[in-house]
């Protein structure tokens, strides 16, 4: 009986620790046009565009989990990476060393598709920030990396 418990524990533990991996599930353009829409009247969004092969975009990425953490259930983190499918068990193992326990999601599409679906400022350069009003609506969007102070900012004229 003991081993039995034993074994038990161990597979539980095994599987709680696979649950709390980042999943990174892919999605077009369509879709993360509806995954915005859903939030419409519900929370802001904070959307980022992320690579890890960007640095700037890994510089900042702390930066959106500490706001996500200080303005919990105040909007929604959506978190859009860029990399290749050869890439994602880099990108994954990325995000678990964040600490990010939350699906996440890796872009599939042409390119210029994406980003004319999501912005028609957006030139395609990483990172990329929009961040949508409770209502729906862009508030700010922006390319290049931005310290939490920006971040912070521009989602409090949205939550507040």
């Amino acid at each position: 009986m003991k081993i039995f418990l034993s074994l038990l524990v161990v597979l539980m533990s095994v599987h709680l620790s696979y649950a709390q991996k980042p999943e990174l599930q892919p999605i077009d353009a369509e879709q993360l046009a509806g995954l915005i829409a859903n939030h419409k009247g519900d929370k802001p969004i904070l959307l980022n565009v992320w690579a890890t092969w960007c640095s700037p975009c890994v510089e900042e990425l702390p930066y959106l989990l500490e706001l996500e953490k200080k303005y919990a259930n105040q909007f929604e983190l959506v978190l859009v990476s860029a990399d290749f499918k050869e890439a994602v068990p880099e990108a994954q193992l990325f995000l678990e060393e964040q600490g990010v326990r939350f699906t996440t999601y890796l872009k599939t599409g042409k390119d210029d598709t994406f980003i004319s679906r999501l912005s028609t400022t957006w030139t395609g350069a990483l990172p990329f920030t929009i961040i949508f009003s409770k209502q729906g609506d862009v508030s700010s969007e922006w390319e290049g990396k931005a310290e939490f102070e920006q971040f912070e900012k521009e989602l409090l004229k949205v939550i507040n």
